[in-house]
């Protein structure tokens, strides 16, 4: 869950993982640079973070989160 979403910069992101697994989560600008990584190997439970991109300009950016196992990309709005 990421929220909210557009945002102004700071935003919220949550993700839970039944099983004891690597995950990483990175943050990609509109020209594929990272803007910031988080690595956590053998997670299990609720990931919380809230991230400030009050300091990159608007536009769109997405969220991906990396398992052993899957992949999941979200877009995020910063107004």
């Amino acid at each position: 869950t990421i929220y909210p979403n557009p945002t102004r910069g700071i935003f919220s992101l949550t993700y839970t993982s039944n099983n004891n697994e690597d995950i990483s989560v990175e943050v990609i600008d509109a020209f594929g640079k990272r803007i910031f990584n988080d690595n956590r190997p053998e997670f299990s439970g609720e990931y919380n973070k809230q991230i400030d991109l009050s300091n990159y300009p608007k536009g769109i950016y997405i969220v991906q989160i990396y398992t052993g196992t899957s992949y999941l990309s979200k877009r995020l709005v910063v107004q």
